[in-house]
């Protein structure tokens, strides 16, 4: 039902939907009249909710001006707690297809290049600051030591320097670690990505 349908979007952008404002009821009637559901699943209605904004802000920019990344921010935690459960090796031909040594990004991390630094909203909530408006590379990632497979807890928002941004952003695949070795200390960088659950080794 629409009721029930608009339940699960709201619940997946609760900042978002409180910073519409009076603009909310205008926006809900808009996407349900363009954007019939086509999945129950509550992330895939999400998807298409944030699909529908992403196309009303191209035409008219959003206000709050960092109502979009706050958007993006909060899709990042549904979609991160929405795979935080699919664990298990992929399988080739019955065999694993994790190479023996390597490291890649953790299939459980959502980056996201924000214009404005929104982890306050997610730390202190809507009304405590206005975001300052920077270039901010984040993480949205499950913390370390939380039991994945039973949290219900929000995913963490994390600031990234713009150079292991870009590192977590080309390791979509296993990768041999010497590929890092031009870095300033390798090992250390891999080790201190490993213990904020931002990258998977293999040994």
């Amino acid at each position: 039902s629409y009721e029930k349908r608009m339940e699960k979007i709201v619940a997946v952008f609760p900042n978002t939907f409180e910073l519409f404002g009076n603009e909310r009821t205008r926006i809900v009637r808009a996407f349900v009249e363009t954007c019939p559901p086509v999945d129950i699943g509550h992330l895939t209605n999400a998807r298409q909710f944030h699909d529908f904004l992403s196309a009303r802000w191209q035409r008219r920019s959003p206000r709050p001006p960092y109502l979009r990344d706050v958007a993006a921010c909060e899709l990042a935690c549904a979609t991160v707690r929405a795979h935080v459960d699919d664990a298990g090796p992929q399988t080739e031909n019955g065999k694993s297809s994790k190479p023996r040594h390597g490291i890649r990004r953790h299939p459980g991390v959502v980056l996201l290049r924000c214009a404005y630094d929104i982890r306050t909203i997610f730390e202190t909530g809507i009304g405590k600051a206005v975001p300052p408006k920077r270039d901010t590379p984040l993480a949205v990632a499950i913390p370390p030591g939380i039991d994945r497979p039973r949290s219900n807890g929000l995913p963490q928002v994390f600031e990234l320097s713009a150079a292991v941004f870009d590192l977590l952003c080309a390791l979509d695949h296993w990768t041999d670690p010497a590929a890092l070795s031009g870095l300033a200390e390798p090992d250390l960088l891999i080790r201190e990505l490993a213990e904020h659950s931002l990258l998977e080794v293999r040994r």
